[in-house]
């Protein structure tokens, strides 16, 4: 049964009903009711179950993730502990996100279980985050941009709300969002929603054109691409300090770091919002207070209102069905359009590092070995000298290693995959080994990534 005290006044009800308890709880908790509470209790008592501390966090490879057998609702060791491990993660990474409404380690109920299983085909079903960054890329470069820096007593809006460069004449559409930033750049920003919305064509192009004679002279840089009406459009009006480091560009920077998430990417025009993701396979009695999705978030902006934003983002299980779900992230750049773009740049490169850093704790515990950095031909020759690598009839530990080695080079990279990787390739296409070396090296290859060397 469920124990539900709101406004100081408490009630038993069956787990039957805990979604809307949960939503009473919820409600009463966002309204500042401190004396808001929800527990799980014997059916024989109103007694709150004890809430035994949770044994010490392991070190992730330690962590057990192999067996099942709770049951929903009771409190899991196996998951009290690995969530006690997650939230010195999370600590350590600089996220803030609330603890679960039920005791850390819980067992969710079946609809959790479901949630999760529907979660984990919906995010498998996404693009690849390489495959959809290269797509908008494409997309970008289509649009053909060019600034071009002018000033304002250089320009004139037709009737037609054209707008005409002089001496050139040359002529251009005006998106809704660069007009009222060409209002703010020549002083006259409090009358743009007006004049864009409600004037008369011709009293419009009659103010704005008195504006842009009399007012100031100011040097100002029009963002155009093609658009609609097979011409050429000023989708952004910025300063001359304003440092165009474009989505296109951003996308190629971070899409290394991020090629084997899935996303979810959404380019509107102005730029992208991008969340890179990733999930384990299962979650062996997943529970109430457990991160079960973690991802990198971006989000970029072209048009002068706004900063190039990369950071860690978790997502934790609060209740028993994985529909209360906390979210959280760790911004590690915040970038203005200013500067150096070699210097931007590479910021970008250091920020999306540190984002899956903040993360990697998670990436690694489920498996995905992607994500650990390291020496392959120092860690092959560990492996071979502590003899976790060895094959049959090969006592030359030296050989061995360059055996190895030469299969790296074939394909190198600095991750454990990329090792696990050129161990594979070795017993396929290694030709003076018997096909039953190839069982006892992929077997070998699979423990070393299970086992995080």
């Amino acid at each position: 049964m469920l124990k539900l005290t709101i406004n100081g006044t408490t009630e038993l009800l069956p787990e039957s009903e805990s979604d809307e308890a949960l939503k009473r709880y919820w409600e009463a908790k966002t309204d500042g009711d401190t004396t808001a509470e929800l527990v799980r209790v014997d059916d024989d008592t109103s007694k709150p179950e004890p809430t035994a501390s949770p044994p010490p966090a392991p070190k992730p490879s330690a962590i057990p993730n192999t067996t099942a057998g709770t049951e929903p609702g009771q409190v899991s060791d196996l998951a009290a502990t690995r969530v006690a491990t997650q939230e010195a993660w999370l600590t350590e990474a600089g996220f803030s996100i609330r603890p679960p409404l039920f005791t850390p380690g819980t067992r969710v109920i079946e609809l959790g279980d479901e949630n999760f299983r529907l979660e984990r085909e919906r995010v498998e079903e996404m693009p690849s985050f390489d495959e959809a960054s290269r797509k908008v890329v494409s997309l970008i470069q289509r649009e053909d941009r060019q600034d071009i820096e002018v000033r304002l007593k250089d320009l004139t809006l037709t009737t037609t709300g054209s707008l005409v460069i002089e001496p050139t004449g040359d002529e251009y559409g005006v998106e809704p969002h660069a007009f009222h930033q060409l209002a703010t750049l020549g002083g006259f920003a409090a009358g743009a929603r007006y004049l864009r919305e409600q004037c008369a064509p011709e009293l419009r192009s009659a103010n704005v054109n008195w504006q842009l004679t009399n007012g100031n002279n100011r040097s100002l840089i029009l963002r155009t691409r093609h658009g609609a009406g097979a011409r050429r459009h000023v989708f952004a009006a910025v300063t001359p300090s304003y440092t165009a480091i474009d989505t296109d560009t951003v996308l190629e920077a971070v899409r290394p770091a991020l090629a084997d998430a899935h996303t979810e990417l959404v380019y509107n025009g102005e730029g992208v919002q991008a969340t890179a993701l990733w999930m384990p396979d299962n979650v062996v009695d997943l529970a109430a207070g457990d991160v079960f999705k973690v991802g990198v978030r971006l989000d970029t902006n072209d048009i002068g209102k706004g900063r190039i934003v990369i950071s860690g983002v978790v997502f934790r299980n609060l209740c028993l069905n994985l529909i209360i779900i906390g979210e959280s992230k760790a911004t590690t750049i915040s970038q203005v359009h200013r500067g150096d773009p070699t210097v931007i740049i590479e910021a970008l490169h250091t920020g999306v590092d540190e984002a899956r850093e903040k993360v990697a704790h998670f990436l690694e515990a489920w498996g995905k070995a992607r994500t650990l950095k390291l020496d392959p031909a120092k860690t092959i020759q560990k492996l071979v000298e502590k003899r976790q690598l060895k094959v049959k009839g090969e006592p030359d530990k030296e050989r061995l290693t360059r055996i190895f080695l030469s299969h790296w080079a074939k394909e190198p990279g600095d991750t454990l995959a990329d090792v696990a990787n050129a161990i594979t390739r070795a017993a396929h296409e290694h030709t003076e080994w018997p096909m039953t070396v190839r069982e006892v090296l992929e077997r070998q290859a699979a423990e070393l990534v299970y086992a995080h060397v």
